[in-house]
């Protein structure tokens, strides 16, 4: 398959969506879990909300990344650490640079 093929295009543009929402929530609910752990700080309202949402979040990451996987036939470790990447703050933005730049030079 061809990188340059409209429905490789959806599924990249799927992954580097869900990449980066899951970047951007862990980031943020790491900081507020410090913030309120560490410093003594009340639990705002939607503190378990927030967790919850990510939790339905990240399957759709998994998946996102498992179908890109296919696309570009990664070996399963790969595909695995890549999937973790999304379980570790801001791990998800560096992956999915370094995924841009090997689907970059696949061009």
């Amino acid at each position: 398959m061809t990188t340059n093929s409209a429905d490789f295009t959806k599924q990249w543009k799927f992954y580097r969506t869900m990449a980066f929402v899951v970047g951007t929530v862990l980031l943020v609910l790491t900081v507020l879990l410090i913030w309120v752990r560490a410093l003594g700080n009340p639990e705002p309202a939607f503190y378990v909300a927030a967790w919850t949402a990510h939790g339905y979040i990240f399957p759709i990451y998994v998946i996102s990344t498992f179908l890109l996987s296919i696309k570009l036939k990664w070996p399963f470790g790969k595909t695995i650490l890549i999937m973790l990447a999304g379980t570790v703050p801001a791990m998800s933005f560096i992956t999915e640079r370094r995924v841009a730049k090997e689907v970059a030079a696949r061009d």
